[in-house]
């Protein structure tokens, strides 16, 4: 990765993560919440949004990171959160 594309930290971002629609949306977003503040990391709740066959649901949180390592520890964290299908 060159000097242009490196992130600088602290960063502040809008992270989406898509779940399988068959969990309850509130045990969802507290897996989610749950693995955020495993990893320090401030976050607030922003939308949900379901597919248009209802098979997965969208949900958009702000997060705060101060470091790669911080960034790195989410994504892996959420990958092991079983209904989790990926996060952007």
């Amino acid at each position: 990765m060159d000097e242009q594309q490196k992130l600088i930290f602290p960063q502040n971002f809008d992270i989406k993560v898509i779940v399988a629609a068959t969990i309850p949306i509130e045990e969802s977003k507290a897996n989610i919440s749950r693995v955020f503040t495993e990893c320090q990391t401030v976050h607030s709740f922003v939308s949900a949004r379901a597919s248009a066959k209802g098979s997965y649901i969208t949900y958009t949180y702000n997060i705060d990171l101060d470091s790669q390592e911080q960034m790195n520890a989410v994504y892996d964290d959420l990958k092991q959160v079983p209904e989790i299908k990926f996060a952007i």
